[in-house]
């Protein structure tokens, strides 16, 4: 039996952990430990199979998960939970997400933001060390899309029927949940810090879903789509999705930090007509009146917005929305977004929005028209780079050149992030780009609260194998203030 086990988010009250176990037909009983003292769950803890199709020869499913909530423990510190099922043991850390965030001259409150992990190119498992490293430890890990590659490599021979489709995706899940029992590399110290909140993208499906793919035999037909699509649709929900959430995003006030995250993928039709839910759109407009009512009350308000795909990036066109990625202007609900934003900056108060996809990362600053700063945008991606057939060997061809004439990159296959935003019209905002960052990277935000609202600083960190790399393209930016006005 394998075991593996790590707190999602919840709501304020609940301490959520996910207990994952591979190979058995019925699981053992679950116990837990804080501090040394044995804890009863709440609620929770009916096993149900993960989804993948791995049966005995009887047809019981062999790979499960349970959701337990737990009380949390009378402390203000990180703390320790050991998880045991049967004869294994595992432990995670978390630390309770504070009501408010820490003035100046205390520790400060630290997210770790990482994406795009492709588990096949981490053999040296430099992430999973330098992850479980990290100082200060992160208090919220955001992993903001692609955490799984389920349609790399592009060359693979995906099954046809069910069974085995399942099968083959649910093993790439399992290499990179369970990595440690597995000794793989994997995705498992990076979710041991939580409390751990996944934002999917289109690689939690295939690439540019759910449009179909020329390059993905398994995409072309409708039929074969659906089929795709719903076991995709079990496995991140297996896997990633807390139930805190089920509506289609997550919220969470840190005074004055207000918190939302969306699900902008699992939702999406081909047409370009709508990417978020319903519950979704009513969520960003509440968000926004939020926000809006504590600036109203001379409070001050600060917005932190996520989603699986950058916000200021060019719309693109007919052929490279159907071949690329359709990017979120693309879709006709996009205004939901963008007009709650434009009428929070016209209000003075400031927004950061998070996200990774690119491969690239950056710190862009938006100014308002009176010249304040009411807008960063943080990206880090990726983690872990994927392998891009044809493109990876011309790229490698010529830096083979440029390495004779002494002029090699030191990351030939990453592109680069984009040297301006001229061309990119957000909100009546005029955009400077303070940082650019390649190479595989995730990023750590250090928040605290300020009058007025917040201050934060960037910690880029290079987490290639490399020693060398590591020290040169690991730099801290900051700290930046976002202050409602």
């Amino acid at each position: 039996m394998q075991l593996f086990a790590y707190n999602q988010i919840g709501q304020p009250d609940e301490l959520l952990v996910w207990v994952g176990v591979l190979d058995v037909a019925t699981p053992p009983p679950v116990s837990f430990i804080i501090d040394g003292k044995t804890i009863h769950p709440v609620y929770g803890g009916t096993f149900e199979p993960l989804g993948d199709a791995v049966c005995d020869a009887q047809g019981q499913p062999l790979n499960h998960r349970a959701i337990y909530c737990l009380p949390w423990p009378d402390t203000n510190a990180r703390f320790h939970i050991h998880v045991a099922v049967g004869d294994q043991q595992v432990s995670l850390s978390s630390r309770r997400p504070p009501a408010q965030l820490p003035g100046k001259g205390s520790d400060s409150f630290n997210l770790l933001l990482s994406s795009c992990y492709y588990q096949p190119n981490d053999k040296s498992h430099a992430l999973a060390s330098l992850i479980n490293n990290i100082k200060p430890e992160p208090d919220f890990t955001l992993l903001a899309g692609d955490q799984v590659y389920l349609d790399l490599p592009s060359s693979q021979n995906l099954p046809k029927d069910k069974t085995g489709l399942a099968q083959t995706l649910g093993k790439k899940y399992q290499l990179n949940w369970f990595s440690e029992s597995l000794n793989q590399p994997g995705l498992a110290q990076v979710l041991r810090h939580g409390p751990v909140l996944c934002v999917p993208d289109d690689h939690e499906y295939w690439n540019n879903f759910p449009l179909f793919q020329v390059q993905l035999n398994n995409t072309h037909r409708e039929q074969d789509r659906t089929s795709w699509r719903d076991l995709a649709t079990q496995l991140y929900q297996r896997y990633q999705m807390s139930p805190a959430q089920s509506a289609g995003f997550f919220r969470q006030d840190i005074s004055p930090l207000s918190m939302l995250f969306l699900d902008g993928r699992s939702d999406r039709d081909e047409k370009g007509e709508q990417m978020f839910n319903d519950a979704t759109h009513v969520a960003i407009e509440q968000w926004a009146q939020d926000l809006l009512a504590r600036k109203k009350n001379n409070l001050p308000a600060v917005g932190l917005l996520s989603s699986g795909q950058a916000l200021l990036i060019e719309k693109p066109g007919r052929w490279a929305r159907k071949l690329a990625d359709m990017e979120m202007p693309n879709y006709k609900d996009f205004p939901v977004l963008t007009s709650a934003l434009s009428t929070l900056f016209a209000q003075g108060v400031p927004v950061l929005y998070i996200t990774g996809d690119v491969h690239w990362g950056r710190i862009v600053e938006g100014k308002n028209p009176r010249g304040n700063i009411v807008f960063y945008e943080v990206i880090a991606s990726p983690s872990r780079l994927i392998d891009t057939v044809i493109t990876d060997q011309i790229n490698s061809v010529k830096d083979a050149y440029r390495d004779l004439k002494g002029k090699g990159k030191d990351f030939p296959k990453h592109p680069e992030a984009p040297r301006d935003t001229d061309d990119i019209k957000f909100a009546n905002l005029s955009l400077d780009t303070k940082h650019r960052q390649q190479g595989d990277h995730v990023a750590l935000l250090r928040f605290h609260a300020v009058p007025g609202g917040l201050e934060f600083s960037v910690d880029f960190i290079c987490t290639d194998a490399n020693e060398k790399k590591r020290r040169e393209y690991s730099s801290t930016h900051g700290p930046y203030k976002l202050l409602s006005i």
